[in-house]
């Protein structure tokens, strides 16, 4: 009896003993655990703690050196310092936008996305459509350089960029349509550089890729200010001077339309180099004014603009409406219907007389297109800057040898093309 007690207490001790030393064992394991959790926790942080340095600093190299990946000279050898100083690896994952540029220690990355900014500077550039008629030689807006060959650097290049369609009409004669670079040392690529041969039958939206032609959601406006045109007023208070254009001559408060690109000319000439204008404007007279060394920029709002003559400008042209009706548009050129009823239309005697007499022989008496003409160009202009053009559902006219040339100095901040990191897209894993 004794015996078996002695077992049944065996028993019960021996179970006490198990389970104090599971107890025991469990205890151990979990501070073990505690320990190597606390480690990992630890290397997370550190990893964490060097992937973020390293992309911060990538970062900040990359907008400072306004990097572009699809540079032929691009290499991530710029990041060598971010890596050295952060112990993490720097990376751009990618051959086209939008890329990833990472940052990676050990197990730990963090990413932010990079969108290319598009296409924004061109020779010319409007909300809506634009017919050219004739020769032309245009320069046009350097974007990414994506090679060098024989010592010569070759970029993507825009000459045109349009919210509609873009016809070029070289006519029956030797005249021939080019877009190219002018520059020692630099060319288009092959697939960015427009070539039209003379006698050929018009070409509609079919061109290279530097003529881009119905582009959605175009904001002139916006690309080349950086704020909404609804905001005009806020840029035209850093303009050094405004001119106010009208038909009355005896207006002293106004300077006639046919004198407006001299006027233009006198106030560039007086050191000047922020020009608005108000109101319609004939652009004869303005040759000559400018300096390549520091081109001025002229705006004209809410008036239509022409030239008929030849004249070299050495500054960018921009041309916007706001609220501006397109019976505006077409009163504006001086047409008006006889009243005798047959709808013909007539010019009046005003400053657009010239030009109006040459679109009725375009538009005869279809008064729709009348009020889609914000511009008509008939001469010789040559230009070293870009004519940019904000009036919705335009079409503008352009004859005989249009040579705009695109001024990278007159861009504004908020045109750049070099890609620009996605607000909001930065990501640990």
């Amino acid at each position: 009896m004794n015996t078996q007690k002695g077992m049944a207490t065996l028993a019960v001790v021996s179970g006490v003993l198990l389970v104090v030393a599971m107890f025991a064992i469990s205890v151990a394991n979990s501070g073990l655990a505690d320990i190597k959790k606390t480690q990992n926790l630890v290397l997370d942080a550190k990893q964490r703690a060097s992937a973020k340095a390293g992309l911060d600093c990538a970062i900040a190299v990359f907008e400072q050196s306004e990097l572009n990946p699809k540079d032929v000279d691009f290499s991530e050898s710029v990041f060598d310092e971010c890596e050295n100083s952060t112990g993490s690896s720097v990376a751009i994952i990618g051959s086209e936008s939008p890329w990833l540029l990472t940052a990676r220690s050990g197990y730990v990355s963090s990413n932010v996305v990079i969108q290319s900014g598009g296409v924004s500077a061109a020779a010319f550039k409007t909300t809506g459509s634009l017919i050219v008629d004739g020769g032309n030689a245009w320069t046009p807006a350097k974007g990414s350089k994506v090679a060098t060959a024989d010592g010569i650097d070759i970029y993507e290049c825009t000459a045109i960029i349009a919210g509609g369609d873009v016809t070029i009409d070289v006519g029956n004669s030797a005249a021939e349509f080019t877009s190219e670079l002018t520059g020692e040392n630099e060319q288009c690529h092959s697939n960015f550089s427009s070539h039209i041969p003379a006698n050929t039958e018009p070409v509609t939206n079919s061109f290279e890729s530097d003529i881009l032609t119905n582009q959605e959601n175009i904001d002139v406006f916006q690309d080349f200010f950086d704020v909404p045109k609804e905001k005009w007023e806020e840029v035209k208070s850093g303009y050094d001077v405004t001119l106010t254009t009208g038909s009355a001559v005896l207006d002293e408060t106004k300077t006639a339309v046919s004198d407006c690109g001299a006027s233009i000319k006198s106030l560039i000439a007086a050191g000047n180099k922020k020009i608005w204008v108000e109101g319609d404007c004939m652009l004869s007279g303005l040759s000559g004014a400018g300096s390549k060394d520091n081109p001025p920029t002229v705006v004209i709002k809410n008036g239509v603009v022409g030239a008929n003559s030849a004249f070299v400008f050495n500054g960018t042209i921009f041309q916007f409406t706001i609220d501006y009706a397109e019976s505006a548009i077409a009163n504006s050129w001086g047409a008006y219907k006889k009243t005798d009823g047959t709808g013909h239309i007539l010019c009046n005697n005003g400053a657009m007389s010239a030009l109006c007499a040459q679109v009725i022989a375009e538009y005869q008496d279809d008064t729709e297109k009348w009020g889609k003409l914000p511009f008509f160009f008939n001469g010789s202009y040559e230009s070293f800057g870009s004519y940019l053009l904000d009036v919705d559902n335009s079409i503008s006219l352009v004859r005989g040898a249009f040579k705009p040339g695109h001024d990278e100095g007159s861009e504004p901040a908020g045109t750049s093309t070099v890609p620009m990191l996605v607000k909001g897209s930065i990501h640990d894993f």
